[in-house]
């Protein structure tokens, strides 16, 4: 009734993501009890889960679980995503059809690949695991499978630092009957009442009639149930294009009255919105700054551009222009942000009629050189002068490495 997959998929999903990128910041919290909370806890090491730690515990209770040489941390989620920039950059580079799911975890196909390589799969997923360590420094553990689902599951079983390579019905079906039914991903406890009289293991509800799973659960059940019976079923790739962007940064738990703290910020969030404009191969029309004050008031400014663009070199110095025109007087700020809006699709921008035709080239590759440089390393790997204060030269823009 349906096709059966013959693909080879895999799930790189990171281990403890959060504290892992702690523990490369300062590698002297190694082995270490590391939580990571916003009066809860929001991720831990698995040093701290080995007290029974769990994501949503006070913050309270973890330390009195916790032994005294625990490490307790406020979130860095501007240093997460450059290092999550670095791995997805990584994994476009080694394979094709690169799948992000969240900030940690991507699906990508390697079909044939024990062809191309000479390797068995569990080979080539041993050696994939030791070079991301090697070069992004944060473990990994990989799920190889027909279907996405099950490169989820069987990414968990192993972790941390682990591999489960199960493509054989015989290999899945044995590994999904030591697997509990509230293991598997987007089961929710709802769903498991419905289904306690007739499933017990995932073997259990993979073996279920597919009319039965129909009527009971419906389309999002039966997606699941498809999968488990290797037959493609999700899709997590965002093939939906932006209408606008905006990124916003609190100054919270400070305020901020300096005119170059705010621009330092505020450049961190023009570098964002431009480099999501990029990911997303959109060009803006419209740029606006805006802010809100201690008091919660807001305020902003904008501009409709003459043409649309997505040039972080020619958003940034417009936006510094309009910052600078701001009289900021003794405001203390609460947020900053940029707001990009009215995009299109960046192959149909129209270069203006009085530009020299070889300038506009050498922007554009320069504003390509420069995304690929940062997205392949680190975030601000170049940054623009003076934090996007840019100087004009001979219709190029001058840049400091």
């Amino acid at each position: 009734m349906f096709p059966v997959s013959q693909q080879v998929r895999w799930l790189v999903d990171c281990d403890s993501f959060y504290a892992s990128c702690e523990v490369y910041l300062n590698p002297k919290l190694r082995w270490l009890p590391v939580c990571i909370w916003w009066d809860i806890v929001i991720a831990r090491s698995y040093e701290a889960k080995a007290y029974g730690i769990k994501v949503g515990t006070p913050i309270r209770e973890a330390k009195k679980l916790l032994p005294d040489n625990a490490v307790y941390m406020k979130p860095n989620m501007t240093k997460y995503w450059q290092i999550s920039a670095a791995l997805m950059s990584y994994l476009h580079e080694k394979c094709l059809g690169v799948e992000v799911f969240s900030i940690d975890e991507a699906f990508f196909e390697i079909t044939k690949y024990d062809q191309i390589y000479h390797m068995s799969y569990p080979r080539i997923a041993n050696a994939l695991k030791r070079d991301i360590k090697k070069k992004i420094w944060i473990p990994v553990s990989i799920g190889l499978a027909p279907t996405r689902l099950l490169c989820k599951i069987f990414a968990d079983i192993h972790k941390p630092y682990g591999e489960h390579v199960a493509l054989s019905p015989q290999q899945i079906d044995l590994t999904l009957q030591e697997l509990p039914l509230a293991d598997i991903p987007f089961i929710w406890p709802q769903t498991q009442k419905k289904l306690t009289h007739k499933c017990t293991t995932a073997y259990d509800f993979k073996a279920l009639r597919y009319e039965y799973v129909r009527d009971l659960l419906g389309k999002n059940g039966v997606k699941i149930w498809l999968e488990l019976n290797c037959i493609n079923a999700m899709n997590f790739a965002n093939k939906k294009k932006p209408r606008s962007i905006n990124r916003t940064r609190s100054f919270n738990p400070d305020f901020v009255t300096a005119k170059s703290a705010v621009w330092s910020r505020l450049s961190d969030n023009i570098d964002k919105a431009c480099e999501h404009l990029l990911d997303v191969q959109m060009a803006t029309k419209y740029i606006a700054l805006h802010f809100r004050t201690k008091e919660f008031k807001r305020f902003g400014v904008e501009l409709k551009l003459p043409q649309a663009t997505n040039n972080k070199m020619q958003i940034t110095k417009i936006a510094k222009e309009l910052f600078d025109s701001i009289k900021f007087g003794e405001i203390v700020f609460r947020t900053t942000g940029i707001y990009l809006w009215d995009l299109i699709d960046a192959t149909h921008i129209q270069s203006s009629l009085f530009d020299a035709p070889h300038h506009n080239i050498q922007k554009s590759k320069l504003n390509e050189i420069l995304y690929k440089i940062n997205k392949k390393y680190w975030r601000w790997t170049i940054r623009l002068w003076e934090l996007g204060g840019v100087q004009k030269k001979n219709d190029l823009f001058e840049m400091v490495v």
